[in-house]
């Protein structure tokens, strides 16, 4: 026999268990709803971010290929040379670019760039050159950098020679340095010549971290290992990388200096000034012993930069100048004090060629420190009177 209230009891029960689906149901819809306009406010976010994100401007060329006026050649080169620009990590100078073989940039399985009318068969008279991206040739093929021309030099007289370029982009004169060492110490074949090719970068790095002797964006690699512990771990350092962080960052520095940009002082900078070039000629009293025990001679340039020196700016020159002020304030302040060290400083091996340009009306450089091919041979043909007639005054630092 049923007992009195139990059918009434069931449909009382039911009752919440009804309205708990419903409200679990309209919980989920919203939870997806949410998730979804996160998920694609992280999107647009992203986008964004990246958009706005402003590129290395010491590594980064100003892409001729988006000029109207670009050649079908030009456009090439450009794109060979950003699938050239990938690195790996190198032992103690840190970075090299991977092999890459094209038409018009090649690059070994040892990271060092083709040079022509080179021959390094035989016991040929043998030249290394070491500097940053200026050496490696960025902005010239394979025949346009500094070092084939330099080459180009020797054929034309009749003599072989083998040139290798040792240029990487960033590289400043401590990692040329180091890279020497290893070369000295695990290569077969030894220079007869050994030619460093620097200024840019040795001022750039010093001003990006505000101190000498510092590799470039030494900060990201500060933070970089500084974090690398926390990554072992489970967590949420990886949103850190995203491209919304790193703008949110960029934006919370701006605010935390109050919108201002942060200059140093003129005792400031040429204190910077000075530590450069000293930390630079003790880096030449290193090669200098080197030189000595293996046998070679060696040869330290600073190369020509746009806001150095008296060259007649063309107005694309003009205009990168004053773009470059822009993005970097204080920059162009660092390099002359720096360059202007340089010039005073008299060492029988150190060349100042911040005003090779000086009679130059054409044009000449691609950004604030890259110079197009027609720079290169120039600066071929005054290394080339420098090897070969060291007698004579070829610069305001020599014998």
């Amino acid at each position: 026999m049923p007992v009195l209230g139990t059918e009434e009891s069931l449909k009382t029960r039911s009752i919440p268990i009804v309205e708990y689906r419903f409200l679990l149901s309209k919980f989920l819809i919203r939870l997806c709803i949410a998730v979804t306009l996160s998920v694609a406010f992280l999107v647009v976010g992203e986008l964004y971010s990246f958009r706005q994100h402003s590129p290395n401007v010491q590594n980064i060329m100003i892409m001729r290929t988006e000029l109207s006026d670009a050649s079908a050649s030009e456009r090439e080169y450009w794109r060979q040379f950003d699938a050239a620009d990938r690195y790996t990590y190198q032992p103690y100078v840190l970075w090299r670019r991977k092999p890459f073989q094209g038409s018009m940039i090649r690059i070994s399985a040892d990271g060092i760039r083709r040079t022509l009318h080179s021959n390094c068969d035989g016991r040929s008279f043998t030249i290394w050159m070491f500097g940053d991206s200026t050496l490696w040739g960025a902005g010239a093929t394979d025949g346009e950098t500094v070092a084939s021309f330099l080459a180009g030099d020797y054929e034309r007289q009749g003599r072989k020679i083998c040139v290798v370029n040792y240029g990487e982009s960033g590289w400043a004169n401590t990692q040329e340095v180091i890279k020497l060492i290893e070369e000295l110490k695990h290569g077969a074949r030894k220079p007869d010549v050994v030619i460093f090719y620097d200024g840019g970068t040795e001022a750039f790095t010093a001003f990006q971290s505000r101190r000498a002797d510092m590799p470039n964006r030494y900060n990201s690699f500060e933070s970089y290992l500084d974090g690398w512990s926390a990554e072992q771990k489970p967590g949420f350092s990886y949103l850190a990388k995203t491209n919304t962080y790193r703008y949110l960052e960029k934006i919370a520095s701006k605010l935390a200096r109050g919108g201002k940009n942060i200059s140093e002082t003129d005792d400031e900078v040429e204190a910077l000034a000075g530590s450069i070039l000293q930390n630079y000629q003790q880096n030449m009293d290193i090669v200098d012993l080197l030189a000595q025990h293996f046998g070679f001679r060696a040869i330290f340039a600073w190369y020509p930069v746009l806001v150095v020196g008296h060259k007649q700016l063309t107005s694309y020159e003009q205009e990168t100048e004053l773009k470059r002020e822009q993005v970097l304030p204080g920059v162009t302040r660092v390099y002359r004090a720096a360059y202007r060290r340089c010039e005073q400083t008299h060492r029988q091996n150190l060349y100042y060629l911040g005003d090779l340009f000086d009679d130059q009306k054409r044009w000449l450089f691609e950004d604030g420190v890259h110079i197009k091919p027609e720079g290169n041979r120039i600066v071929a043909d005054r290394l080339f009177q420098i090897l070969e007639h060291p007698s004579r005054r070829s610069g305001k630092n020599s014998d």
